[in-house]
């Protein structure tokens, strides 16, 4: 199998995920990507703009130390190796 280059950080991280799932599950990916492409581009949307689309959405009842604390305690240990 070829190994496939990337000139980007976020791309060869993502890679190492995604080189062994099915090539269905590939083809799907693919359409997702390719359409929020498609539908950025028809709201005039840059990239960097994707952000905006979550801004003020997080309601929450929980105090920011709380929320932290929480996600400390949620944490877990990997134990597979990942190859970056």
């Amino acid at each position: 199998m070829t190994e496939i280059a990337s000139n980007t950080p976020t791309v060869s991280r993502y890679w190492g995920e995604l080189k062994n799932i099915s090539d269905e599950d590939k083809i799907s990916l693919i359409a997702l990507l390719s359409n929020s492409m498609v539908q950025n581009a028809a709201k005039g949307k840059e990239d960097s703009d994707w952000i905006d689309d979550f801004v003020g959405v997080w309601k929450d009842s929980r105090s920011a130390d709380e929320i932290v604390a929480d996600i400390h305690a949620a944490r877990t240990t990997n134990h597979f190796d990942v190859d970056l």
